[in-house]
Parts: C-alpha cells; structure tokens; sequence
C-alpha cells in the first residue's frame, strides 16, 4: 500500500497493495508491519475503502458458512488423501 509524495493513491501498485492488505486481515503480518498498514489504511481513502469492502466479504462468508461439516467428512477425506498418496506407478 503506497501513496506517492503528491498523494496520488495506491492504484500503481495494486495487486501488492491487495496482497498485503490480505496479509494483514489474516494476522499474517508482523506487528511492525501491521502498524504501518494501519496508518496507510488511516490516511489513504482508496485502500480504507478496500479494506472495510473485505471486511464486510469476510464477515458475510462467515455468517453463510454457519453449518458444520458431518463429523465423518474430515476421516473420509484423510482416507482418500492417504490412497492417493499410496498408489504407485508403473512406468514402463
């Protein structure tokens, strides 16, 4: 997330501008980075903006995604992961 000296807001760096702020919504930041994100975020409309968009895509996922998965589906899952991951092949 950048701004240059004559304000112009992050649109030249975008996608790393984008990436970053995910990292930071994820907590996958460090605690000096996420300071600095914070006070771009605080003066920059354009990335405020984005976040408080992501924020509300978060949380409408989450509240869509109330039902829990049957309690076999993870066994299931980690058996065909294992047969997958067992099955040899022949070349020749």
């Amino acid at each position: 997330m950048t701004a240059d000296q004559h304000g112009h807001e992050c649109r030249d760096a975008q996608d790393a501008s984008l990436e970053r702020l995910y990292q930071y919504l994820d907590g996958a930041l460090t605690p000096e980075d996420i300071e600095q994100v914070r006070a771009h975020v605080a003066e920059c409309p354009d990335c405020r903006h984005q976040k408080e968009l992501e924020e509300l895509i978060r949380s409408a996922v989450r509240r869509s995604c109330q039902e829990k998965a049957p309690a076999q589906l993870r066994a299931t899952i980690m058996t065909r992961i294992t047969q997958i991951s067992t099955t040899t092949v022949t070349w020749g």
